[in-house]
Protein backbone atom coordinates (compact mmCIF):
# COMPACT_ATOMS: atom_id res chain seq x y z
CA UNK A 1 0.00 0.00 0.00
CA UNK A 2 1.48 3.46 -0.81
CA UNK A 3 1.62 6.27 1.62
CA UNK A 4 -1.35 8.61 1.54
CA UNK A 5 -2.04 12.24 2.80
CA UNK A 6 -2.22 12.18 5.96
CA UNK A 7 -1.07 8.67 6.08
CA UNK A 8 -4.34 7.73 5.65
CA UNK A 9 -4.30 4.75 3.65
CA UNK A 10 -6.41 3.17 1.15
CA UNK A 11 -8.51 1.47 3.26
CA UNK A 12 -9.54 4.68 4.93
CA UNK A 13 -10.68 6.00 1.33
CA UNK A 14 -12.52 3.33 1.01
CA UNK A 15 -14.38 3.82 4.18
CA UNK A 16 -14.83 7.07 3.68
CA UNK A 17 -16.86 6.22 -0.11
CA UNK A 18 -18.65 4.22 2.35
CA UNK A 19 -19.81 6.68 4.70
CA UNK A 20 -20.30 9.26 1.94
CA UNK A 21 -22.55 7.00 0.17
CA UNK A 22 -24.50 6.72 2.90
CA UNK A 23 -24.79 10.15 4.04
CA UNK A 24 -26.76 10.72 1.06
CA UNK A 25 -28.14 7.41 0.05
CA UNK A 26 -32.08 6.59 -0.80
CA UNK A 27 -33.45 3.50 -2.06
CA UNK A 28 -31.62 2.91 -5.64
CA UNK A 29 -33.24 1.32 -8.89
CA UNK A 30 -31.80 -1.82 -9.93
CA UNK A 31 -28.74 -1.16 -11.65
CA UNK A 32 -26.81 -3.47 -13.14
CA UNK A 33 -23.12 -4.87 -11.45
CA UNK A 34 -19.57 -5.52 -11.55
CA UNK A 35 -21.07 -9.21 -10.34
CA UNK A 36 -23.33 -9.57 -12.77
CA UNK A 37 -21.15 -8.75 -15.72
CA UNK A 38 -19.96 -11.80 -17.45
CA UNK A 39 -17.34 -13.18 -20.10
CA UNK A 40 -15.97 -16.32 -20.48
CA UNK A 41 -11.55 -16.64 -20.81
CA UNK A 42 -10.20 -18.35 -23.83
CA UNK A 43 -9.07 -21.86 -22.82
CA UNK A 44 -4.67 -21.97 -22.43
CA UNK A 45 -3.59 -23.98 -25.49
CA UNK A 46 0.35 -22.83 -24.80
CA UNK A 47 2.33 -25.84 -22.85
CA UNK A 48 5.75 -24.65 -23.38
CA UNK A 49 7.94 -25.77 -21.45
CA UNK A 50 9.45 -21.91 -21.40
CA UNK A 51 5.96 -20.53 -19.83
CA UNK A 52 5.83 -18.79 -16.85
CA UNK A 53 2.26 -18.79 -15.15
CA UNK A 54 1.10 -15.83 -13.78
CA UNK A 55 -0.62 -15.92 -10.31
CA UNK A 56 -3.88 -14.35 -10.32
CA UNK A 57 -6.10 -13.19 -7.41
CA UNK A 58 -9.39 -11.90 -6.46
CA UNK A 59 -9.75 -7.99 -6.27
CA UNK A 60 -12.80 -7.53 -3.91
CA UNK A 61 -12.48 -3.78 -3.99
CA UNK A 62 -14.31 -1.66 -6.24
CA UNK A 63 -15.76 1.56 -6.49
CA UNK A 64 -19.09 2.28 -4.33
CA UNK A 65 -22.25 3.96 -6.19
CA UNK A 66 -25.39 5.29 -4.73
CA UNK A 67 -27.84 7.15 -5.57
CA UNK A 68 -28.54 10.74 -4.33
CA UNK A 69 -31.84 12.39 -3.99
CA UNK A 70 -30.29 15.72 -4.55
CA UNK A 71 -26.81 17.21 -4.80
CA UNK A 72 -24.63 16.56 -1.94
CA UNK A 73 -24.57 19.89 0.36
CA UNK A 74 -21.61 21.93 1.18
CA UNK A 75 -19.65 20.73 -2.08
CA UNK A 76 -17.31 23.23 -3.52
CA UNK A 77 -17.11 22.20 -7.73
CA UNK A 78 -13.83 21.65 -9.12
CA UNK A 79 -14.60 20.44 -12.67
CA UNK A 80 -17.68 19.19 -14.68
CA UNK A 81 -17.84 17.38 -17.60
CA UNK A 82 -20.27 15.95 -20.51
CA UNK A 83 -19.20 12.56 -22.20
CA UNK A 84 -20.82 12.83 -25.43
CA UNK A 85 -19.81 10.06 -26.62
CA UNK A 86 -21.49 8.02 -23.78
CA UNK A 87 -24.84 8.86 -23.31
CA UNK A 88 -24.23 12.34 -22.52
CA UNK A 89 -23.69 11.12 -18.92
CA UNK A 90 -22.27 14.61 -17.13
CA UNK A 91 -19.66 13.68 -14.37
CA UNK A 92 -18.78 16.59 -12.02
CA UNK A 93 -15.98 16.35 -9.66
CA UNK A 94 -15.90 17.90 -6.25
CA UNK A 95 -14.55 18.76 -2.54
CA UNK A 96 -16.85 18.90 0.75
CA UNK A 97 -16.80 21.38 3.15
CA UNK A 98 -14.94 20.30 6.24
CA UNK A 99 -13.13 17.30 4.54
CA UNK A 100 -9.59 18.09 3.95
CA UNK A 101 -9.01 14.14 2.90
CA UNK A 102 -10.25 13.33 -0.19
CA UNK A 103 -12.01 14.56 -3.67
CA UNK A 104 -15.33 13.06 -4.71
CA UNK A 105 -17.40 12.69 -7.78
CA UNK A 106 -21.11 12.25 -8.63
CA UNK A 107 -22.60 11.61 -12.06
CA UNK A 108 -25.74 12.24 -13.89
CA UNK A 109 -27.69 10.45 -16.07
CA UNK A 110 -30.87 9.87 -17.82
CA UNK A 111 -32.02 7.72 -14.28
CA UNK A 112 -30.85 10.13 -12.04
CA UNK A 113 -27.93 11.20 -9.51
CA UNK A 114 -25.21 9.58 -8.30
CA UNK A 115 -22.86 9.57 -5.73
CA UNK A 116 -19.04 7.86 -7.30
CA UNK A 117 -17.74 8.22 -4.18
CA UNK A 118 -13.79 9.71 -3.28
CA UNK A 119 -11.69 9.31 -6.20
CA UNK A 120 -8.56 11.04 -5.09
CA UNK A 121 -7.37 12.98 -1.73
CA UNK A 122 -7.62 16.38 -1.14
CA UNK A 123 -3.56 17.40 -2.12
CA UNK A 124 -4.59 16.59 -5.89
CA UNK A 125 -7.97 18.69 -6.57
CA UNK A 126 -6.84 21.11 -9.34
CA UNK A 127 -8.71 20.65 -12.34
CA UNK A 128 -5.04 19.31 -13.78
CA UNK A 129 -5.24 16.49 -11.19
CA UNK A 130 -7.96 15.10 -12.18
CA UNK A 131 -8.89 13.05 -15.78
CA UNK A 132 -12.46 12.12 -16.67
CA UNK A 133 -12.77 9.73 -19.81
CA UNK A 134 -14.76 7.02 -21.62
CA UNK A 135 -12.09 3.91 -22.17
CA UNK A 136 -12.72 0.32 -23.10
CA UNK A 137 -12.23 -2.34 -20.34
CA UNK A 138 -12.17 -5.74 -20.29
CA UNK A 139 -14.82 -6.09 -23.07
CA UNK A 140 -16.99 -2.81 -22.67
CA UNK A 141 -17.16 0.87 -22.64
CA UNK A 142 -16.71 2.25 -19.41
CA UNK A 143 -16.48 5.62 -17.75
CA UNK A 144 -12.75 6.10 -15.82
CA UNK A 145 -12.26 9.17 -13.37
CA UNK A 146 -8.15 9.08 -12.69
CA UNK A 147 -7.41 11.49 -9.21
CA UNK A 148 -4.13 11.64 -7.42
CA UNK A 149 -2.99 9.56 -4.16
CA UNK A 150 0.68 10.91 -4.20
CA UNK A 151 3.90 12.55 -5.63
CA UNK A 152 3.94 9.41 -8.37
CA UNK A 153 1.02 7.48 -8.22
CA UNK A 154 -2.67 7.98 -9.28
CA UNK A 155 -6.23 5.86 -8.25
CA UNK A 156 -8.62 5.12 -11.50
CA UNK A 157 -11.96 4.25 -10.63
CA UNK A 158 -14.07 2.32 -13.43
CA UNK A 159 -17.68 2.54 -13.66
CA UNK A 160 -20.44 0.43 -16.09
CA UNK A 161 -23.11 2.61 -16.65
CA UNK A 162 -26.38 -0.11 -18.30
CA UNK A 163 -28.28 1.20 -21.40
CA UNK A 164 -31.00 2.23 -18.62
CA UNK A 165 -28.59 4.59 -16.79
CA UNK A 166 -27.62 2.72 -14.16
CA UNK A 167 -23.76 3.48 -12.98
CA UNK A 168 -22.24 0.72 -10.61
CA UNK A 169 -18.71 0.02 -9.90
CA UNK A 170 -16.50 -2.62 -11.74
CA UNK A 171 -13.13 -1.79 -10.58
CA UNK A 172 -10.78 0.58 -8.73
CA UNK A 173 -6.84 0.52 -10.17
CA UNK A 174 -4.74 2.08 -7.00
CA UNK A 175 -1.63 0.58 -8.05
CA UNK A 176 0.13 2.85 -10.26
CA UNK A 177 -0.76 5.01 -13.17
CA UNK A 178 -2.93 2.79 -15.03
CA UNK A 179 -3.90 2.62 -19.31
CA UNK A 180 -6.12 -0.21 -20.84
CA UNK A 181 -4.49 -2.69 -23.32
CA UNK A 182 -5.36 -5.69 -25.43
CA UNK A 183 -1.71 -7.05 -23.62
CA UNK A 184 -2.37 -10.98 -24.54
CA UNK A 185 -4.26 -10.47 -27.91
CA UNK A 186 -7.51 -12.00 -26.71
CA UNK A 187 -9.78 -9.55 -28.29
CA UNK A 188 -10.10 -8.00 -24.45
CA UNK A 189 -8.86 -4.96 -22.90
CA UNK A 190 -6.55 -5.76 -19.69
CA UNK A 191 -5.73 -2.74 -16.94
CA UNK A 192 -2.51 -2.43 -16.62
CA UNK A 193 -0.71 -0.42 -14.02
CA UNK A 194 2.90 0.80 -13.38
CA UNK A 195 4.32 2.41 -10.34
CA UNK A 196 7.87 3.40 -8.11
CA UNK A 197 11.58 3.22 -9.01
CA UNK A 198 12.64 0.75 -9.55
CA UNK A 199 9.43 -0.49 -11.35
CA UNK A 200 6.52 -2.65 -10.11
CA UNK A 201 3.82 -3.89 -12.72
CA UNK A 202 0.69 -5.10 -12.52
CA UNK A 203 -2.08 -6.89 -14.58
CA UNK A 204 -5.85 -6.59 -14.63
CA UNK A 205 -8.33 -8.66 -16.40
CA UNK A 206 -11.77 -10.15 -16.13
CA UNK A 207 -12.39 -13.85 -15.33
CA UNK A 208 -15.78 -14.65 -15.84
CA UNK A 209 -17.71 -12.75 -13.22
CA UNK A 210 -14.66 -11.00 -11.38
CA UNK A 211 -12.41 -8.96 -11.82
CA UNK A 212 -7.76 -10.72 -10.89
CA UNK A 213 -5.02 -8.93 -10.33
CA UNK A 214 -1.04 -10.42 -10.88
CA UNK A 215 2.11 -8.93 -10.01
CA UNK A 216 4.68 -9.03 -13.24
CA UNK A 217 7.61 -8.42 -11.00
CA UNK A 218 6.82 -11.67 -8.56
CA UNK A 219 6.14 -13.91 -11.74
CA UNK A 220 9.59 -12.82 -13.47
CA UNK A 221 11.34 -12.74 -10.14
CA UNK A 222 12.62 -9.07 -11.04
CA UNK A 223 13.54 -6.03 -8.99
CA UNK A 224 11.94 -3.97 -12.17
CA UNK A 225 9.65 -4.12 -14.64
CA UNK A 226 8.55 -2.25 -17.55
CA UNK A 227 6.22 -2.35 -20.52
CA UNK A 228 6.88 -0.69 -23.70
CA UNK A 229 5.40 0.79 -26.50
CA UNK A 230 5.25 -2.44 -28.74
CA UNK A 231 3.78 -4.93 -25.20
CA UNK A 232 6.52 -6.36 -24.33
CA UNK A 233 7.17 -6.50 -20.51
CA UNK A 234 11.52 -5.92 -20.04
CA UNK A 235 12.69 -6.69 -17.03
CA UNK A 236 15.87 -6.54 -15.29
CA UNK A 237 17.64 -6.75 -11.61
CA UNK A 238 19.65 -4.10 -9.67
CA UNK A 239 22.80 -3.60 -11.20
CA UNK A 240 21.66 -5.93 -14.27
CA UNK A 241 22.99 -3.91 -17.38
CA UNK A 242 20.78 -5.77 -19.90
CA UNK A 243 17.07 -6.63 -19.29
CA UNK A 244 15.00 -9.50 -20.48
CA UNK A 245 11.60 -9.50 -22.41
CA UNK A 246 9.00 -10.95 -22.18
CA UNK A 247 5.26 -11.00 -23.87
CA UNK A 248 1.89 -11.79 -22.32
CA UNK A 249 -0.21 -14.67 -23.97
CA UNK A 250 -3.42 -15.98 -22.49
CA UNK A 251 -1.31 -18.51 -20.77
CA UNK A 252 0.88 -16.74 -19.08
CA UNK A 253 4.41 -15.03 -19.63
CA UNK A 254 6.88 -15.99 -22.96
CA UNK A 255 10.25 -15.29 -23.45
CA UNK A 256 10.48 -12.84 -26.69
CA UNK A 257 13.39 -13.83 -29.10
Amino acid sequence: MFPLHKSVTLTALLLMNLLAGCEHQVDPSPAQSANDYHISRPKPTNTAANLIKLEWKLVDTIPIVSQLSAPPTGATLITEKKLEDFEGVEVSVYTMASDEDYVYARTSTSKGQYSLGAIGTYNYRQPEDIKVEVVRLFSEKVLKITGGLGANNSLSNYYLIDERGNPSGLLQIDTGHSKELDVDQDGSFEGVAAHGNPMSAYIYRWNVDHAEITFVNDALKADSVVLTDEGIYEASNIGDKQSKKFRLTVEGLIPER
